[in-house]
């Protein structure tokens, strides 16, 4: 007997989303966040061994291209959606760090533009809206876990500094020599350089900042041994900063 096959989904009352809810969208981001391993990946990595990771921003755009193809049938997937990525649901652990994030962001709201720079006054923008397209839309949605946890460390670093090392002190000249104690207090990956590019604090209370190929945590206790490159100014503060080069680092005895 010729049996009849079910349709893959019912077509009926079935709209293809054009926008989103703010919310909505930034718990997909932090779940593409989460995937990643709460790291923003621009560039897609295909492993042997292990499952492929996607640029955050293709997980959003797959997540709502699945969304919206589902009155199309799996043929539609194939298309637009790699045969390898897999379907997911925002949890509630996702919509606490958007409840979060949105009252981070509300303090610029409270504090005014006028001082932010051009990209910082775009996210905020766009992290004020009451909903966002899903076409074209969600570039910076997708970046938004990564810059907002970056602007909380930029904030509470540019406290530490402007308390604790305001009364910075230069170690001394222009191809001097310097060997000093420091703690690591930020770092910041350069895909340009492959390298970290770090900002520390000797014993005595003065910044330094440099570029190292290895990975250090912040908080760790360096000895370090650099000649001096530059006498700067602290980015996020006023304060003076000795640019270091040639530095090696060792552990402190």
């Amino acid at each position: 007997m010729l049996v009849k096959e079910k349709p893959y989904f019912k077509t009926k009352d079935v709209v293809p989303l054009k926008t989103v809810k703010l919310s909505d969208a930034l718990a997909v981001a932090y779940a593409a966040y989460r995937i990643n391993n709460y790291s923003y990946v621009k560039d897609l990595r295909r492993y042997d061994d292990s499952p492929t990771q996607f640029p955050n921003k293709d997980i959003i755009r797959y997540y709502y291209e699945m969304k919206n193809g589902i009155h199309k049938g799996p043929e539609f997937y194939s298309q637009y959606v790699p045969h390898d990525f897999i379907m997911f649901e925002p949890t509630k652990e996702d919509y606490a760090s958007v409840e979060q994030a949105l009252k981070w962001m509300k303090r610029y709201v409270m504090l005014g533009l006028g001082t932010l720079d051009d990209f910082k006054k775009q996210m905020v923008e766009e992290l004020t809206r009451q909903e966002v397209g899903i076409r074209g839309g969600l570039g910076r949605i997708a970046f938004a876990p990564e810059f907002i946890k970056r602007d909380q460390q930029e904030n509470g670093l540019k406290k530490e500094i402007r308390i604790e090392y305001r009364n910075s002190q230069y170690l001394g000249n222009v191809k001097d020599d310097v060997e000093a104690v420091v703690k690591i207090l930020d770092k910041r990956y350069s895909r340009q350089w492959e390298s970290f590019n770090y900002v520390a604090a000797t014993t005595e209370g003065n910044l330094v900042s440099f570029m190292n190929k290895f990975e250090h945590t912040v908080g760790d206790r360096k000895r370090i041994k650099a000649k001096i490159k530059a006498q700067t100014k602290n980015k996020l503060f006023e304060a003076n900063e000795t640019r270091l080069n040639y530095v090696k680092l060792y552990k402190v005895s």
